[in-house]
């Protein structure tokens, strides 16, 4: 089992016609990628289609999933009066694997094993990407949804570096020879900001179970208030997949302090919790409703992640007392960033007025990253470091 899950998609013996050549490779994996994003983002509108009887014409429900496909690169959608700029991140993390694992393919059959190679496979898939976004784009604009094309090719096209990128790299084995060329003071930074924002995540995931097991009444509530049939069912599945990813960023934020909103004026954070009216979806149930007393107690789970980055980066670096506390202060502004921009990408517009305002203040989480998760590391760096 580990080794099919390790094995790049579509590999095949011999390569198809064409695909031993790089750009070629990066092309078809691009598309491939493309293609099967799209499926996935229309299958929920696809089921209900087939429910209300296949009537209207099937160009309608494969738009929906192309406006879907979009949201889910992060790409703003007018409908209406209102803007809509957020992205349900299960999509998002579907797009790059389905990327990732593609260029592997690529790389594969077209033997990367540089890094010139590699940027023959990467540069011609990012543009490729970014093209069928901005048909995609076109395409999926209706009377009532618009959306700019040029953005939507930036985004996707930044996706698809991401994606493809690591696929290449990981399949080419290029990742050490990289890493090799970096300053042993900056492997133990990056090490340490990927082990902060890691646990950071893993505790968000963490309260994100528990608040949905706490809260499972209300998800009922919701989910029978609603009464969707068996299509519906699976949708509302896919819409609170989707959001998951979200929902763990959000739970971080939470778990450092700053906490996130859900609606303009509103606030949800361990010493206060104010709410408005939230969309009727089972996955917001599991939103704390009040304040605990004892809601401050979440701080232990980013304090102790603090404590493991200090100790990850005792086990990394090879500097004496002094730059290890360096590194420990690089490695918090470095997963600070990354919090910064995960709570960005998180977060958005989902509506006009009240909804205009959804997620953590990106700045925010980045501040209590650096300090609640940097103080504890630079004490256990410094404590146990080697002395200069």
């Amino acid at each position: 089992m580990t080794d099919l899950l390790s094995r790049p998609f579509l590999r095949r013996t011999e390569p198809a016609w064409g695909s031993t050549v790089p750009w070629l490779a990066g092309v078809l994996a691009a598309a491939w990628a493309l293609v099967a994003g799209l499926a996935i983002a229309a299958l929920p509108a696809i089921l209900v289609w087939i429910d209300e009887g296949a009537s209207a014409p099937v160009g309608d429900p494969v738009r929906i999933g192309g406006q879907i496909w979009l949201a889910g690169h992060r790409v703003g959608l007018q409908i209406g009066d209102a803007e809509v700029q957020f992205a349900p991140l299960g999509m998002t993390v579907v797009a790059i694997l389905l990327l990732y694992r593609a260029a592997r393919w690529a790389a594969h059959t077209a033997g990367v094993s540089t890094l010139r190679k590699a940027v023959l496979v990467v540069v011609p898939a990012v543009g490729l990407y970014g093209v069928g976004a901005w048909g995609l784009a076109v395409w999926s604009m209706t009377m009532s949804v618009s959306v700019d094309p040029l953005v939507a090719s930036v985004w996707a096209g930044l996706t698809a570096a991401v994606g493809t990128g690591v696929g290449v790299v990981h399949e080419a084995d290029l990742g050490g020879r990289l890493t090799a060329r970096l300053p042993a003071w900056a492997v133990s930074v990056l090490g340490g900001a990927a082990v902060a924002v890691a646990g950071l995540l893993a505790v968000g995931a963490l309260f994100v179970a528990i608040s949905a097991i706490a809260h499972s009444d209300r998800i009922a509530a919701v989910g029978e208030a609603l009464d969707p049939d068996l299509p519906g069912m699976l949708a509302l599945a896919m819409a609170g997949a989707a959001l998951v990813p979200n929902a763990v960023v959000w739970a971080a934020s939470y778990a450092l302090g700053p906490g996130f909103a859900l609606g303009a004026g509103t606030s949800v954070a361990p010493g206060a919790v104010e709410l408005g009216i939230v969309p009727a979806l089972p996955a917001l149930a599991a939103v704390p409703a009040d304040a605990s007393p004892w809601g401050w107690l979440v701080l232990a789970g980013p304090i102790g992640v603090g404590v493991l980055t200090g100790a990850g980066i005792r086990r990394l670096s090879a500097s004496g007392r002094v730059g290890m506390v360096g590194e420990a202060l690089g490695a918090a502004a470095a997963a600070a960033l990354v919090m910064a921009g995960l709570a960005t990408l998180s977060g958005g517009s989902v509506g006009a007025a009240r909804m205009s305002v959804v997620g953590p203040v990106p700045w925010e989480p980045a501040l209590a990253t650096f300090l609640v998760v940097g103080i504890p590391a630079v004490i256990v760096a410094a404590l146990r470091g080697r002395r200069a």
